[in-house]
């Protein structure tokens, strides 16, 4: 992009930013399986009353993507109750005793409400719950328009870079903590990477990420280790600390409170909107709120990439986008969901999908390829949310093969070792008749 075509995208979009609104609470909660909430209003409305006590002891048992979560910890408990009394659907049993750590709480009439939703139709369920945390909290609108700010020529796709696969390093003593000559080429060597695949997903100088980084794993050499009693030699791993370093220095020169390469703040106060932690916890709350996608598994770009699968519009084609009139931009633009009709993005679908597990199947050698590096590619290329794309592969596999797309196509269960272990752990499955898959495979008659 020339430094003329820069000015004038910035100078238009100085124009059309504006200021959100200071959120009612800053005190988001950092988990992120949003089932939770009606489970819990589920068990105050059986029993009457539901205290953290109680909650750790009757919350089920649940698989979180790829992970089997036993029992809630504390910590979780006691922040979903003070999340659902910002909501107004849990509120303490008797005045005067309102500690979230010990009192009783009882569903509100509210609270009723949204369980009626809940049980009656998810999708609404997931709609209210928009509505309420961008009414508490105001970062799933901010986040969203963020994203279009940063790069409006690439549909808000942006990418949180990580060290390359290929760059190996020795662990070092925890008192080596040398900002040297490798880490700061790896750095500028992610960067260019990036700007690579995708020019405009990582808009940010060298001067500038070099500079952030380096700030950051400096920050992160002060730290104490943490180590068994008795333990004196402390190593760590350089890859490790320059993965966070880099995630901590992208979060801040993109998010903070004023937008790289502008002069004003966007979000009230004098505290940045998210911090890494926060930025870690939204990013799986708005893509099950279907707002973004996020994927950290990308073929070409080592780091997380991710998109909005919503805009701030004026209008938009009903079949395409589905409005969401209670969230609206400071301009007086309202949100759309991305949410296209069966009849609209038929062809596009299958075309994608064919096109994905071809080159997918080639490169690995094999018919059955994994079910979710085919969803993100899709997604990636025809901007949907993950659980739209899920509904989109339901219906494409009820009426595969047909006329003129004369492809048999197949979804399996089973469990890969790279799909159930480290990182695997974390990629959110594939749901069809709400049953996890993660393989596909598809193939034209001979």
């Amino acid at each position: 992009m020339s430094t003329a075509q820069t000015e004038t995208r910035h100078s238009q979009q100085d124009m059309d930013k504006t200021m959100w609104p200071p959120p009612r609470s800053r005190e988001v909660a950092l988990f992120t399986d949003l089932t939770l909430y009606a489970e819990t209003l589920a068990l105050a409305q059986e029993h009457g009353t539901v205290t953290m006590a109680s909650l750790q002891g009757q919350l089920k048992q649940r698989m979180q993507k790829m992970r089997l979560v036993w029992r809630q910890s504390k910590r979780t408990v006691g922040r979903l109750m003070r999340e659902l009394r910002n909501f107004g659907w849990l509120q303490p049993r008797r005045k005067g005793q309102e500690r979230v750590s010990t009192a009783p709480h009882v569903i509100t009439p509210e609270g009723q409400r949204a369980l009626n939703i809940a049980r009656k139709d998810g999708r609404e369920f997931r709609r209210l719950l928009t509505i309420k945390m961008h009414e508490i909290y105001v970062i799933p609108g901010w986040f969203v328009n963020r994203l279009w700010l940063i790069n409006p020529e690439g549909q808000g796709e942006i990418v949180i870079p990580a060290p390359l696969s290929a760059w190996r390093s020795s662990s070092r003593h925890w008192d080596d903590h040398e900002w040297d000559t490798d880490l700061r080429h790896q750095t500028l060597k992610v960067a260019h990477n990036v700007q690579r695949v995708n020019p405009t997903a990582f808009p940010v100088a060298d001067k500038d990420w070099l500079a952030a980084v380096q700030e950051a794993w400096e920050r992160l050499s002060t730290l104490n280790p943490r180590r068994p009693p008795g333990r004196k030699a402390v190593s760590y791993s350089p890859r490790s600390r320059l993965s966070l370093a880099m995630r901590e220095a992208s979060v801040k020169l993109l998010f903070n409170l004023v937008p790289y390469e502008y002069k004003q703040p966007d979000f009230p106060g004098e505290r940045p909107p998210i911090y890494l932690r926060t930025f870690m916890a939204w990013c799986p709350r708005l893509e099950a709120l279907e707002w973004i996608f996020y994927t950290d598994r990308h073929p070409q770009i080592n780091g997380r990439l991710l998109f909005p699968t919503s805009v701030f519009r004026f209008t938009a084609p009903t079949s395409r986008f589905e409005q969401v009139r209670e969230i609206i931009h400071p301009n007086g633009a309202s949100l759309w969901l991305h949410q296209p009709e069966w009849d609209e993005i038929r062809t596009p679908f299958v075309q994608t999908l064919i096109e994905v597990h071809r080159r997918i199947s080639k490169s690995s050698g094999s018919l059955y390829v994994s079910l979710l590096d085919v969803r993100d590619e899709v997604c990636r290329q025809l901007r949907l949310s993950s659980s739209c794309f899920d509904h989109l592969l339901e219906q494409t596999m009820r009426e595969l093969p047909s006329e003129d797309f004369p492809w048999s196509i197949a979804a399996e269960t089973d469990v890969r070792e790279d799909q159930s272990g480290g990182a695997g752990q974390m990629r959110r499955p594939v749901y069809l008749q709400n049953v996890p898959h993660s393989l596909i495979a598809l193939a034209r008659p001979s």
